[in-house]
């Protein structure tokens, strides 16, 4: 699986990545997407540091210009902090005239008017192909400011060798995923087994706080409410989900050094590949390197549930930029992009899940690991509609740096559950009022 971009690579080597000449790329550039000589309308497309992803934007570009006479696209690179980055770019008008954004980027910038509505060029039909959850991440009242792409979750990774010597058959359907109470009795034997820890999460870095909150969603709790505003984690159903994180560290489930602030990159895989763990909750970036490193020593299983279902919310979503001098045509090639055919072939070459309810796992013929690919695609649809007006909210940047703050906490035991819950509550209110 490709993992999430490094912002080091510098603009010369990512416009050679790209297969952009140099000089093309920075006279389109330099157009910040205006008509350059003869006509020429150029567009810029931004998009993380994963080779085979450039190539396949790329590849869609130069298919979209032969299309359009008279136009030109440069695929560039988002490089350093994604806020700092956008924010600079826009404050110059030259910002790129397609961004590729997370669910979790796009609610600030939509409601600020740095995205522009691009329903005008989404054909009525694509609608039908997304789920309500999915559809929402670009949708609002008054227009569509993005259409998600692709997506990623968390499933239950075991090491099969151990659960071999606990005894235990992992679960395959979602209906019969491992509840909170059956998940935390084996884990007290899958420590005992690896004589460290028993299980990991996949955090990547204090942005991925966020990646937490289907435990709230999976006990009936909500970080938002209905309103997709109004702070709601002090609910009891959102107390106890902290308690249960609580208890991953005060039992010694889980290791310290595996929280969404501290550790650094994926811990979870690292300790998982180690044998310091036997099972993680993580998204499909582990599969290419459990394959090389232990091949036939791992499984998948459903994501954990208690009195319902609920997994972590991510992958990319598409959007045009107020920067943009040729918005219409900004648009058509996000249509483009996120056209069933061209998200199908972007997810085979990727090995991304697609946002499409109409694509699965055999259309989109992954080289390896179909039947894995398929329970992601399957666990995607468990991705609750309120989490995900939550995280694709105005506020919610600002807000999943106090849900990190106060999350690690409470599991590092620093604050109870219900203390952690009222200062939480009480920073989150000051981000919602302003």
């Amino acid at each position: 699986m490709p993992t999430r971009p490094s912002p080091q690579l510098a603009r010369r080597g990512f416009l050679a990545l790209a297969g952009i000449s140099l000089t093309g790329a920075l006279a389109a550039c330099a157009g910040g997407g205006t008509t350059g000589r003869g006509g020429t309308k150029h567009i810029r497309l931004s998009t993380w540091n994963i080779p085979t992803d450039i190539t396949s934007y790329q590849a869609i570009a130069d298919e979209f210009v032969a299309a359009h006479p008279g136009t030109s696209v440069a695929v560039e690179v988002t490089t350093g902090q994604f806020h700092q980055w956008f924010i600079t770019r826009l404050a110059a008008d030259l910002a790129p005239d397609v961004i590729r954004i997370t669910p979790q980027q796009i609610g600030r910038y939509a409601a600020n008017g740095s995205l522009v509505d691009i329903s005008g060029a989404v054909p009525a039909d694509y609608r039908k192909d997304y789920s309500d959850p999915f559809w929402a991440i670009g949708a609002r009242d008054d227009g569509v400011y993005g259409v998600f792409q692709h997506t990623d979750n968390f499933i239950t990774y075991y090491n099969r060798d151990v659960m071999e010597q606990v005894g235990v058959t992992p679960p395959e359907a979602l209906a019969d995923a491992w509840t909170w109470d059956e998940f935390l009795e084996i884990a007290k034997e899958v420590k005992q087994v690896t004589g460290k820890y028993a299980f990991g999460y996949g955090w990547s870095s204090p942005e991925t706080a966020y990646r937490w909150l289907p435990l709230v969603h999976q006990n009936g709790g909500a970080f938002l409410g209905e309103d997709g505003a109004t702070p709601s984690m002090d609910t009891p159903e959102a107390i106890d989900a902290l308690a249960f994180g609580r208890k991953w560290y005060a039992e010694g489930l889980a290791t310290t050094g595996n929280l969404s602030k501290s550790g650094g990159g994926d811990v979870s895989r690292n300790l998982f590949l180690t044998g310091q763990i036997g099972m993680m909750l993580n998204n499909p970036e582990s599969i290419a390197q459990l394959d090389t490193d232990m091949p036939d020593n791992w499984g998948t299983a459903p994501m954990i549930r208690n009195v319902g279902e609920a997994s972590d919310l991510g992958g990319n979503a598409l959007a045009v930029t107020k920067s943009s001098k040729h918005p219409e045509l900004a648009a058509e090639l996000v249509a483009m992009i996120t056209s069933r055919s061209k998200m199908q072939q972007f997810c085979h070459d990727g090995n991304w899940l697609p946002a499409r309810k109409s694509l699965d796992a055999k259309d989109i013929g992954y080289a390896a690991n179909t039947d894995t690919m398929q329970r992601f695609i399957d666990q995607g649809t468990t991705i609750p509609l309120s989490m995900v007006k939550a995280e694709s909210g105005e506020y919610f940047s600002s807000l999943n740096a106090v849900f990190a703050d106060y999350l690690d906490l409470c599991l590092l035991g620093q604050l109870s559950p219900k203390e952690a819950s009222n200062q939480m509550m009480e920073a989150m209110r000051s981000v919602t009022a302003n």
